[in-house]
């Protein structure tokens, strides 16, 4: 049973930063809004590929995911430039054990294809027609402008989250 709102289960998909809990439960780090950003941004190509490929079976022909299986293309420039930024904030929540192996050659190509199943894994067939419109509503837009968005639906789904004396599973700090 899944206990987080909505909106938290939202802004952690669109954010997509699947650090293990007990990663999480190590450190109290929050990431930056930049961090945050630039995680988003670096783990995107992959992250909408797997979406196309868990719901493109799902969805009606004249979906946008069934049109637009490409979309990832059009972020893999900002991914690469977001790599060290992604790196910092990964490095800061997994913690003080798991940053030195971020510095290895192999670790971006790491990071990236262990999130994107686990962000599969939450994926029901249920949600797609959601993800299909919110990624046709904001495929217009810049990649560095959707990563904003998300970072913001993080911040308000954190703050409910603290307001209720709820521990954010993912911080993105608000100073």
């Amino acid at each position: 049973m899944n206990t987080l709102s909505p909106l938290a289960r939202g802004a952690l998909w669109l954010a997509a930063l699947a650090v293990p809990a007990p990663a999480l439960a190590q450190t109290n780090a929050c990431l930056t809004p930049r961090e945050g950003e630039a995680v988003l941004l670096y783990l995107a190509p992959d992250l909408l590929a797997q979406a196309t490929r868990t719901c493109a079976p799902v969805l009606p022909a004249s979906a946008y995911l069934r049109r637009n299986a490409d979309l990832g293309r059009r972020y893999a420039g900002a991914s690469a430039d977001a790599w060290p930024a992604a790196r910092g904030g990964i490095a800061k929540i997994a913690g003080p054990d798991v940053a030195p192996l971020l510095d290895s050659a192999f670790a971006a190509a790491a990071v990236s294809s262990l999130v994107a199943p686990l962000v599969a894994q939450e994926i029901t067939a249920g949600d797609c027609p959601q993800i299909d419109r919110i990624l046709s509503l904001v495929a217009p837009l810049p990649p560095q402008n959707v990563a904003g968005i998300a970072v913001a639906f993080l911040q308000l789904a954190n703050d409910r989250d603290r307001r209720a004396g709820r521990r954010s599973p993912l911080p993105i700090c608000t100073k």
